[in-house]
């Protein structure tokens, strides 16, 4: 999981709405709505004012993947279909009750325009964001599964009351049973 709030806040960014008038909107997701899916273009940027979110692919034999997971004052998009306008394969989730402000691109490109340092605090979440993935994915081939377990557990307590643990076992990339296996002989 990644914050953005040493960079933006829902203070600022409702004092931005209404300071530009950017029209930005707002949106609720209900507990298990799924409001991105595969194959449906990422129009907006999405700020998690309130709530959890999953975000997860299908594998080739149709699995669902966790890839993310997303809470209170974490940006979510689609990179491939928000930035490059590409094919989306990823869904959105929400994993209880979640309120969301939605930025379009040019509703980003009007704030970047208005507040060019902005531009710089997002070339730094994208790099921070960039560091915490590729720590992620070195850490499926350099580290046990348990290793995955106990790190994620230390770093996000707050994962495990909140996701399945269907969810975290593929977000470790290990199967449920394995995870029940780890959890059994802690």
């Amino acid at each position: 999981m990644f914050s953005a709030k040493p960079y933006i806040d829902s203070h600022k960014l409702t004092r931005w709405n209404m300071e530009f008038d950017l029209r930005l909107t707002n949106k609720t997701a209900e507990k298990g709505e799924i409001f991105l899916r595969e194959d449906q273009r990422c129009d907006h940027l999405y700020y998690i004012l309130h709530g959890f979110v999953r975000v997860y692919y299908l594998d080739l034999a149709g699995n669902e993947i966790t890839h993310w997971f997303c809470a209170k004052n974490s940006i979510i998009i689609s990179p491939f279909s928000f930035v490059k306008g590409e094919r989306n394969i990823l869904f959105f989730e929400a994993l209880e009750k979640t309120e969301l402000l939605l930025i379009s691109s040019p509703q980003l490109d009007q704030l970047i325009g208005h507040l060019p340092e902005l531009g710089e605090a997002f070339r730094h979440i994208n790099a921070e964001f960039a560091m915490v993935l590729s720590r992620r994915i070195m850490s499926l081939h350099n580290e046990t599964a348990e290793a995955r377990y106990l790190n994620l557990m230390e770093d996000h307590p707050l994962l495990f009351q909140k996701a399945k643990l269907s969810h975290i076992a593929s977000f470790l990339g290990i199967t449920q049973q394995s995870l029940s296996r780890i959890r059994k002989n802690l």
